[in-house]
Order: structure tokens, then C-alpha cells, then sequence
């Protein structure tokens, strides 16, 4: 199978989103860069007036690659699930419990929409997350 492409700029879709129970960033922008077998996301994200950036990079072809999340080191695996990227990783939360993330990558078939459904597991319990993103038109 041909894997998607996850190239270009998205832009958070806020009411198809889903945050659980935490508060909804007010704006995310992701730019995502994709070289086979490398995947480098940027990301942008204003929440209560404050912005911050991130850069994450993956591979797409199972190796691990380790990345900080939030000033913490964080080792990520991905596999493919037919045309889905399911991104593992295991990180240390703020008290240095092990904490585990699968991220769920879908792109719809027009390429224009994509969600990303995370699944956060936590010494305290689980928590779901949705981020669904529109593809930015780019040039005129």
C-alpha cells in the first residue's frame, strides 16, 4: 500500500476537535515536513494568550527516535496500519511516572483533512484526545 503523504501546513479545525478534559488551545499550527523515512513536525500552539513551539522528528520506518516533550525525554516507534501511522511513545511525566502515548494518524482520501486521535496512558488513568486539522491552501 502507498502510504499518505503527511506534507504541508495544517491548521487546528477547533469544533471537531476533541481535548477531553483539558482546555482547548486557542490555535495549533502544524508544519509537517515529510522526507522518507524522516517525518519532522513543527508545531505551534497559542492557548490563554501564550504561544509556544515544538519540533519533533520520527521515522516512519519502525526505528525509534527520541525526541523532548515538554523539557523530558521521549522515545517514539511508529508503524503503518494500512494507510494509518500509529506513533508509540514512552515518556516520563512531571513526577517521573512512565506515561505512554499511541498517536493514530489518519488522512481522508481528499488529502485535505487530518486527524490525529491520541490515546494517553498514565499512572492516573487514560485519557483520549482528537486533533483534527484542515490542510492550508498554499500560494494564490
Amino acid at each position: 500500500a502507498k502510504h499518505p503523504n503527511y506534507s504541508g501546513r495544517w491548521k487546528m479545525i477547533k469544533d471537531q476537535s476533541d481535548f477531553g478534559k483539558f482546555k482547548a488551545p486557542d490555535m495549533i499550527i502544524r508544519v509537517i515536513d515529510e522526507h522518507e523515512p524522516t517525518l519532522n513536525i513543527h508545531t505551534v500552539q497559542t492557548k490563554d494568550g501564550k504561544t509556544t513551539a515544538s519540533d519533533v522528528s520520527y521515522y516512519i520506518d519502525g526505528r525509534a527516535s527520541t525526541n523532548s516533550l515538554g523539557g523530558r525525554d521521549a522515545t517514539s516507534k511508529s508503524f503503518w496500519d494500512g494507510s494509518s501511522l500509529t506513533i508509540r511513545t514512552e515518556t516520563k511525566n512531571s513526577k517521573g511516572e512512565n506515561t505512554q502515548i499511541v498517536d493514530r494518524w489518519d488522512l481522508s482520501a481528499d488529502g485535505q483533512t487530518l486527524t490525529i486521535a491520541s490515546h494517553i496512558e498514565t499512572p492516573n488513568g487514560e485519557v483520549d484526545l482528537k486533533l483534527v486539522c484542515e490542510k492550508e491552501k498554499t500560494g494564490s
